[in-house]
């Protein structure tokens, strides 16, 4: 088996995001002690487990998982330096994404270049488009010390044990330019005041937002913990929160009352009521759940995460998005169902009116980079239900499948970016990929088609297609 890309990261899955998947596959099958709900995993906590396990001793896809995972173990710890060549072409620029889709940009094409030095991690990521427009996504530098890690750069992050979309943070945008201090393994503390949390794993960041939106150069303050106090259950909390920017106040004062979740009051008279009182910032919060257990000698995952905007009282978290899945395993194929809804009232519980999840009175622009959310490629005022299957073929080669049926907007009212041709939309899609190592290039080739569903009153059918080429050398 010959798969020739991740040597030189200190991240599992950097550049071939089938590897997070297999984690995921390893984890529910009960062989790894390592939280997996936070992408990209870094190499250290789970490398050294990589190594003892043994591929004979396990069932087909824990083996193939393991296979894979070792081979690029062993290219990450015995080269220190790899460049890689990667174009893309959609036939349209894809609305809806996945942890592992086709990307944002139409046509696109990439190079990066990884060094390792010691303890300093560097890669140099150009990306040209269609329109000649230039950026330096997926560029990051690392420096790892003792067990924690300092990174500044952009790159792709998933949040969640979701298989279509998290709430709170996907790569359905473009990545987010930021400062973060992490932890830099997943494994189990040695301080008797921690152990009891098993495998742990925690990511602090401040993300830098762009110009062109209604508060330009927004902040974003993101944390996520996560941990394992039991083998096969993985708990974590996510919040995020934006704040500052050129329209904005960002003293000390704002930023103390924005960590301690004060009300703020955005009438200009500073007249409001306790109720039309809003915290200092625009928040989101929330938690996520993942367990894996054994039917028939194979695993049976469920998993769910909420997350709430806002909060009436302290810290007590309201108008909350809500997200179910189950996955299990039938021969070379992985399969999921899972459902999520931000069709969310955020003015009592008997209003009827949405329009809220992933918006703010201040930052009118929302939760959103780049015309594109943050969390959820559903974006908001959504409901959906995902049935997905992932195929691992012997020799590398990968095939996933996605049958989606989603309602967009119902109520025609400020519809989100991801309706282009009306106000609101009913969704039938099906969408997937095959992937294939061949000597030093990873091919993958997809695409997906649509029927949509315009207001009830019209329907139209869409089609597209995508190929993707990386080369390493």
């Amino acid at each position: 088996m010959q798969i020739g890309l991740a040597k030189a990261s200190p991240f599992i899955g950097l550049n071939d995001k089938q590897l997070h998947h297999d984690l995921q596959t390893l984890s529910e099958w009960g062989y790894l002690d390592a939280t997996v709900t936070t992408y990209p995993v870094p190499w250290k906590g789970v490398a050294s487990q990589i190594k003892r396990l043994k591929s004979a001793d396990m069932p087909y896809m824990p083996a193939q998982a393991l296979n894979r995972l070792k081979h690029y173990l062993h290219m990450a710890q015995s080269e220190k330096q790899l460049s890689f060549f990667e174009i893309q072409g959609n036939s349209d620029t894809p609305r809806l994404t996945a942890l592992d889709g086709a990307n944002y940009h139409q046509i696109s094409a990439t190079i990066k270049h990884q060094v390792l030095f010691d303890q300093v991690y560097v890669q140099g990521a150009v990306t040209i488009d269609q329109d000649g427009d230039v950026n330096f996504d997926h560029s990051l530098m690392a420096y790892q010390f003792e067990n924690w890690q300092v990174r500044v750069g952009a790159i792709e992050q998933y949040w969640g044990p979701s298989q279509a979309s998290s709430l709170i943070l996907s790569n359905n945008a473009r990545p987010l330019p930021a400062i973060a201090v992490s932890r830099g393994s997943t494994s189990v503390s040695s301080s008797p005041w921690l152990s009891w949390l098993g495998n742990w794993y925690y990511t602090g960041q401040l993300a830098f937002l762009e110009s062109n939106r209604t508060v330009p150069n927004a902040k974003l303050l993101l944390n996520r913990f996560t941990f394992s106090p039991i083998k096969r259950l993985e708990i974590g909390a996510s919040w995020a929160v934006m704040w500052g920017g050129d329209t904005q106040t960002e003293g000390l004062s704002e930023f103390l009352k924005m960590i301690t979740f004060q009300s703020t009051c955005l009438k200009p008279a500073g007249d409001c009521t306790r109720a039309e009182e809003t915290k200092q910032g625009n928040h989101l919060a929330g938690f996520d759940l993942k367990y894996s257990f054994n039917v028939w000698d194979r695993p049976v995952t469920i998993y769910a995460q909420r997350i709430g905007e806002d909060a009436t009282d302290n810290i007590k978290i309201t108008d909350n998005a809500n997200l179910i899945g189950a996955s299990t395993y039938l021969g070379a194929a992985k399969i999921f169902v899972e459902t999520s809804d931000t069709q969310i009232s955020c003015i009592s519980a008997e209003s009827t009116v949405t329009n809220c999840f992933y918006e703010h009175g201040t930052y009118k622009t929302g939760y959103r980079y780049r015309g594109r959310a943050i969390g959820s490629t559903f974006d908001s005022d959504a409901k959906q239900v995902t049935l997905g299957t992932n195929y691992r073929f012997k020799g590398g080669a990968i095939a996933e499948v996605l049958l989606r049926k989603v309602e967009l907007n119902p109520d025609g009212r400020l519809p989100s970016p991801v309706l282009t041709d009306a106000t609101s939309e009913d969704l039938l899609q099906i969408s997937g990929f095959y992937q294939r190592p061949i000597g030093d290039w990873l091919i993958k080739a997809g695409g997906s088609i649509e029927k949509r569903d315009f207001d009830g009153t019209e329907t139209q059918t869409d089609a597209s297609l995508y190929i993707n080429s990386t080369y390493s050398f």
